[in-house]
């Protein structure tokens, strides 16, 4: 994926810090001024304005992955670097994501907090389609390059969209089609030199 690419999976990448800001806003904003300014001055005091914008953007970012994984089956991208993008993406959104699941369990013991909890789980599970689906066009597009064959890497495809396993399963991606990559160039230079 090239730098004019990349603006694209911006949003992905932000997405779970913007859901993080989101409930801190919702649950601060009477203890701390920035949430508390940001409440009152961008959103009047609604949380309903708050939650309605980030739904908003999910909306969006979906939208823009969508787009994503149409070009770049389509336009056929290189593999590698698109396999790459999402295991940095991945590793990236780490932190948020633990932050999420410790929220979701602690929101999840009162019952006037619980829909938040369920929202959060919804979110995740949103959030896992969206970057699952662009390491799967990785996957598709590496056996259209012919680099591995769909038996070779199914189960790559398969596990993007299950929680903890999908980073690992991306980094192994990663790691193999760059060896495959890194394999194929040695051989043409030896080729070329003989």
């Amino acid at each position: 994926m090239t730098k004019k690419k990349f603006w694209i999976v911006i949003p992905t990448i932000l997405l779970p810090y913007l859901a993080l800001f989101t409930l801190a806003t919702v649950f601060l904003s009477t203890k701390i001024d920035f949430f508390r300014y940001i409440m009152e001055y961008v959103f009047g005091s609604n949380a309903l304005y708050l939650i309605g914008t980030f739904i908003l953007c999910c909306i969006l970012t979906t939208i823009l992955n969508i787009i994503c994984f149409a070009f770049s089956i389509y336009n056929k991208w290189d593999a590698l670097s698109l396999a790459k993008t999402m295991m940095i993406i991945k590793l990236i959104q780490i932190p948020a994501y633990v932050l999420i699941f410790v929220l979701g369990i602690f929101l999840a013991i009162t019952i006037f907090t619980f829909p938040f909890s369920i929202g959060l789980f919804l979110f995740d599970c949103l959030s896992l389609f969206l970057t699952g689906a662009l390491v799967v066009s990785a996957a598709i597009n590496s056996i259209k390059q012919g680099l591995f064959k769909l038996k070779d890497i199914l189960w790559i495809m398969i596990l993007q969209f299950f929680f903890c396993v999908d980073v690992i399963s991306t980094i192994i991606f990663y790691v193999k089609l760059k060896n495959i990559a890194d394999n194929s160039s040695i051989q043409n230079v030896t080729f070329s030199n003989a």
